[in-house]
């Protein structure tokens, strides 16, 4: 089952690439990652603590608001 909190995270992370006008790969290779990671963190259904702390970090953004659902922002 997803969570809301894993719903969001999808969201939020597709927005951030979206609102920084990049493709996938171009985001993935931005923070480090390769673009087979993004995908599969995008279709995680229960990404850890530690994969979102470590993503959060790599994006620079607070890890709340990747899991922050869009109303309650």
């Amino acid at each position: 089952m997803k969570s809301e909190s894993n719903r969001a995270f999808k969201n939020n992370v597709r927005k951030n690439i979206s609102d920084n006008h990049m493709l996938q790969k171009d985001y993935a290779k931005s923070i480090g990652i390769t673009t087979r990671q993004l995908a599969h963190l995008l279709q995680d259904n229960n990404i850890s603590l530690a994969k979102l702390d470590d993503f959060a970090e790599r994006a620079g953004l607070d890890p709340w608001e990747l899991i922050r659902p869009p109303e309650s922002k």
